[in-house]
Parts: C-alpha cells; structure tokens; sequence
C-alpha cells in the first residue's frame, strides 16, 4: 500500500466534511480506499480565444469548469486524486491546465493533447513531460478523424511507449471495426499502454450488445497492455436524461467485466458532461453500485489500483 496515497485520501476524507454543498442527492462513497476519477475536464470559455470544445450553443457546459467546483462536488464522494484530459487540442491548453492546478496535490495528473500527425511531436511531448503530472496524451484532433494506420501516427505512438507515457483514445459511438483499429495498434506496440474511454464508444440502449461488437472488444482484450474506462455512460445512453438505475447499463459491463477482468477496468466520471444526466454523486453511486458486486479487491482497483499502474503516477515511486 502507498503511504503518501493512503494519507491524502485520509486528509481529504476530513476535509470533504466541511465541505458545503446541497447535491441533488447524498453522496455514495465507493467500497474503496480511495478513489481516483481519470477522466474530467477543466476550462475557460472566457480566457482569450475562447475554447475548441464545447461550442457556445452548449448551455450546461459552455461556461468556466475549474478546480474548486470540482473539488466541491468530488470530494464527499470519496474522490482522493484527478487526472484531467485535456480536450482542446491547441499545445497552449496543456501548460495552461498545468499551470492552473499547480501546487494542488488533488489534481495528480494530466493527459495532454498534442496532435498525433505534428512533424515535432515528440519535441512537444518532451517538453511536457518534465512535469511529473503529464502522464500521457489523448488521440482527439477538432473535426478530424485519426488513421491509426498512419506511419505518422503510429510514429507518434511509439515515442509514447518510449517515453513511458500512456496513450488515452477517445471513442464515441464509433463501430467494431473502430475497436479493431485500436487492436491492432496495441499489437504493433505492445509495450504502450492504452486506455480506450468511455465504455468503447457503446452507445447504450438497455439491450444486450449484438455478437459484432462482443466479438471484437473480446478480441482487442486479448492485449494486456489495454485498459477500458468505464467513464461516459450517462453520456453514452441513448435514452436521455440518462437512467440512473445500474440495470440499464448491466449487459454492456458485464460484457467489459468478462474481458477486461478486475485489473484493466478504470473509474472516469467525464465531469463536466455528467450534468447533462445528473450530478456527481449519482454517477459515482451507479458505477459503486455494479463493483461492489465484484468484491471490495475489485473496487479498489477498478477505483484507484488500476488508474495507478496504466498512468504510472509519480505517488507510486514514493
């Protein structure tokens, strides 16, 4: 067990208590030691040039999502440690983020954004990570898609790998064939770890998923070095607002939970864009709910272990 994690998970279990806040519901602390949420985001519509995403029409998230309302709706959840994702994909965003949480230890990591097909991809990527906290880089470039057949980007890929860092894919309602995509880049560098978010881009719909899209996560589970956050189901539900009841979404975890296993599986809440279907507390209650069923060693992990080792924090050379 880490020492410094165990201590800041208690330190921040006093500290939620004085915290004032009237959520929509009770918050549900998970069935683990701590909980570490990888998958939020953090902006400022308002700074100069305004931001790529989300567009201004957006009347829930167009306005500024910064750290202390995160915290103040995070931390009676039992939320211990972040790592925020960056979705713009201008290279200024990233130090901003780091900048912007600096000094606060809640805030354990950033998966930057830094374009797969830049000539000077490393250069960037090096010059990021000499702050502990930038763990990796999400593949998302504003309204194009990404080839991950690419040379380029396979070159990209693979400076990830050596550089130790981790490989975030954003999915969102893409088909089988997308997840094959995936496959075969963990089979052409298998010493890079990926972490495929929200839920493989299913969009779920109460039903259980058809044989093509089974067969093909079963296929790209085959890669040890693969990791699925079960992050964006509110966001992934095809009945909106979303339900809050677990059984909705059961058929497409436990498809997850039979490949991936207790040890790949990743909490991520995508905050801001959980309001959308509810507040934070409910989200962290409906996917509590589904791993405790597994058992109190499958909640750590699913809640914390697992973000540890495919991020590889700095907490845990401590």
């Amino acid at each position: 067990m880490n020492c410094r994690l165990v201590l800041l998970s208690f330190a921040l279990a006093v500290s939620s208590s004085c915290v004032s806040e009237s959520p929509a519901e009770e918050p549900a602390r998970p069935v683990a030691m701590q909980v570490i949420d990888t998958h939020i985001h953090l902006y400022d519509p308002r700074r100069e040039g305004g931001v790529p995403w989300p567009r201004p029409n957006d009347e829930v998230l167009y306005k500024p999502h910064l750290p202390k309302e995160f915290e103040r709706v995070a931390k009676p959840s039992g939320v211990t440690g972040v790592i925020v994702v960056e979705a713009s994909d201008r290279l200024v965003d990233n130090r901003w983020v780091l900048d912007l949480v600096k000094g606060n230890d809640f805030f354990v990591g950033l998966v930057g954004n830094v374009d797969p097909y830049r000539e000077d991809f490393g250069e960037h990527v090096d010059r990021l990570r000499k702050d502990r906290r930038f763990v990796g880089v999400r593949a998302r470039i504003q309204g194009k898609a990404i080839d991950y057949r690419d040379e380029r980007v396979l070159a990209s890929f693979a400076h990830l790998s050596k550089c130790g860092l981790t490989l975030d894919v954003l999915m969102n309602g893409e088909t089988a064939e997308t997840v094959l995509e995936i496959d075969r880049v963990a089979r052409k560098l298998p010493k890079l770890r990926i972490v495929v978010n929200h839920v493989l881009g299913y969009n779920v719909d109460g039903k259980p998923p058809g044989d093509t899209w089974k067969t093909a996560v079963a296929k790209l589970a085959e890669n040890e070095n693969v990791y699925c956050k079960v992050s964006g189901l509110y966001q992934r539900s095809v009945k909106q607002p979303a339900p809050r009841d677990v059984e909705y979404y059961r058929s497409v975890l436990d498809v997850l939970w039979e490949e991936f296993g207790s040890r790949r599986l990743v909490y991520g809440s995508n905050w801001p864009v959980t309001k959308k279907s509810g507040d934070y507390a409910s989200f962290v209650r409906l996917v509590g709910e589904y791993f405790a069923e597994k058992g109190e060693e499958s909640s750590e992990r699913y809640f914390w272990r697992n973000a540890v080792e495919a991020y590889r924090l700095p907490a845990t050379s401590d």
